[in-house]
Formats: C-alpha cells, structure tokens, sequence
C-alpha cells in the first residue's frame, strides 16, 4: 500500500502497478489528465524503490556494470543510466542519485530486491555494500508548470534555470532534482519515508494531485518509454526503446557489462527496430505483449504500453521501422493501429 494512504480522501479509487498498490485516481481523472497535459500536478511515486551503495569503491564498481558515466554524478547532477546482460539485452534501469558517501538508485517497483542481488553478484574484492533501502521514499511534480510551481516553493533555488538531471537540497534530509531522462518526466523529490505524509501535505496545498492512470496514460501519450514495459527484461536492445535519447548512455565512458553490443548496434546502425507511438482504433481489450503485426499476418513487433478502455486509445510498441509507413495497415489483435516515430526520436 502506498505510505500516504492515511492521507488520501474518501473519493480515492485504488488500483496496481507491478503488484503494487497505487492510487488509480483522486475522484477527477480527466481533471487529473488536464493538469499534467497542461499544468501542474503531485504524483505519489512512494510505492517505487531503492537501491543504496556505499564504500570506498563505489563509483568504479558501479561505473563498470552500467551504460553511463557514474563520475558524473554528484550532489547537484544525477544520471539515468542501465543495467544491461553481458548480451547487451536490458535487465533493469534507474535514476543514479549522490547522498553523502553513498549513490541511489532510484529505480522501479518490485525491482531493488532482484536489482541488488544482481550487482551483488559483481562485488568480488571490492569495498561495498549493496541493499534495498526504505527509509528515503518517492514524490513526483510534473506538468509545464512544474519548474514555476516548484520556485515558488523554495525560492531561494535556481528551478528555473535547471537542466535535466540537476539536483538540488532545498532542506537537510530532502532532496529534489528535474528528471535526466526528458523534460516530460518532470521533478521528483526524495524524502525520508517517515515525513512522506507532511511533505505531501504541505505540496497538496499548491499542487493538485494527480492519480496512477493520469500519470501512465500521460507518459504513453508523450511516447516516453518505461523501464520493465518498454524496455523488455532481457529482450530488448535498450537502444531499440529509446535508452540514447533519454540520455541513458554515454559512449565515451569506459567498459561495462553489455558495452560490446550497445556500441556496435549504435555505430554500424544496425538495430532492427524501434520503439514508436501507437493510436489503437476503438475495440475491444488488448494488453502489453500482444504481437503487432502487417496486413500479410507477419509480426512486424510488439506492443509493450497502452491506456486502458475500449475506444480510441495510445499505445507503445517495438516495431520495425521498415513496416511503418503512411499508407501501412498493422492491427494488434482485431485493432488497427497507426503508428508514427516519437517526437523526441533522434534516429
């Protein structure tokens, strides 16, 4: 269950993400729709998880196993980065963030446990330690509106001037910092698990909240990928699904687990597909892992996000780009689907 369910009103519907409780909507979810499409809104992200590393050699080691630059973090930069097989296929992906001698890793639902296992496995000689870590907890602000909203709440912090991945420590204890990946992902702050309840207090009076389906139907909407959706355990190619336009990856750094892979598909372009926005016409249900496939019934792909219901909706999926063309029928299940490169796609 959420950590903030004992401040949540009577209207609040509930559903899951990942197995995981969440709030499905506040009372409002097409209000709740607006105010990301075209404001502001809080988003409780407290049922996410963590992963803390300390020790002497905690940059290299972790510099070694994943696709960005771990120097590069510190207390006013976090990075986006990948965790990939030595085949180069994705495992798991998160937010690198600097607290004092130790780095988080922000990463998503059910995944610290298997996530700190695996690295794990990777210690050796090295000085570490490595574990799920429950006592910071996850809030998101997101919208167009975000960074002016967020200035007026600690003024005394340059919002609006921060790039992505900026970081900040508006107060001892907390800490907030615009998303690495895309401007659309918004803000998140980092609070201790034991003042989740106050701090969502105190940002409700100025931000509406805003439920799980508004936040997943807007992500899909803007076509930004998610990792364990998106970027699929141990099959996907993370360039295919948009790992180097989210900013997951740096090709200067130095080796690491999967490295071979991700820079001979990057360099000799020879990755077979990629992830594409889908509208689905009206129909009935089709979830994640339905094949996408060409008028000739040839499975040209695959669909890994979509809003939910039964008329027109948005989707996600891995295509190949050869198969997606203006005057080119696919259908998932009995659906027609039209599909069109993202808007931040750079290939």
């Amino acid at each position: 269950m959420s950590r903030l369910e004992s401040h949540f009103g009577t209207r609040v519907v509930w559903s899951s993400d990942r197995s995981k409780p969440v709030v499905q909507h506040f009372g409002d979810p097409q209000a709740e729709m607006r105010a990301l499409q075209t404001d502001v809104a809080l988003v409780d992200l407290t049922h996410h998880e963590i992963v803390a590393i300390s020790g002497e050699d905690t940059t290299a080691f972790l510099g070694g196993l994943v696709t960005n630059q771990v120097k590069n973090v510190t207390p006013q930069k976090s990075v986006y980065a990948a965790h990939l097989t030595p085949q180069g296929r994705f495992l798991w992906d998160f937010t690198i963030l600097r607290d004092g001698d130790r780095l988080l890793l922000i990463t998503e639902p059910e995944a610290a446990v298997p996530l700190a296992r695996r690295l794990s496995q990777f210690v050796l000689r090295a000085k570490i330690r490595i574990a799920p870590d429950e006592t910071p907890t996850l809030l998101a602000v997101a919208g167009p509106d975000a960074a002016r909203v967020l200035q007026g709440i600690f003024p005394e912090f340059p919002i609006l001037e921060a790039n992505l991945g900026d970081t900040l420590t508006p107060e001892p204890g907390i800490r907030l910092w615009r998303d690495p990946r895309h401007a659309d992902f918004g803000w998140r702050l980092l609070v201790p698990a034991t003042e989740a309840g106050s701090w969502w207090e105190r940002l409700v009076k100025r931000i509406p909240p805003a439920g799980f389906a508004a936040w997943e139907a807007g992500r899909i909407q803007r076509a930004l990928p998610r990792g364990g959706q998106d970027f699929i355990p141990e099959l996907s190619l993370p360039l295919e699904s948009g790992l180097l336009e989210m900013n997951g990856v740096d090709f200067a750094k130095g080796c690491y687990v999967g490295q071979e892979t991700t820079t001979r598909t990057h360099h000799r372009g020879t990755l077979k597909k990629r992830v594409y926005s889908l509208i689905l016409s009206a129909g009935e249900v089709v979830t994640p892992g339905t094949p996408i496939l060409l008028p000739s019934g040839k499975e040209t792909g695959v669909l890994t996000s979509v809003t939910p219901g039964t008329g027109e909706r948005f989707g996600l999926g891995i295509i190949h780009p050869s198969d997606v063309a203006p005057d080119q029928t696919l259908t998932v299940g009995p659906l027609q689907v039209t599909a069109r490169k993202p808007d931040w796609a750079s290939w």
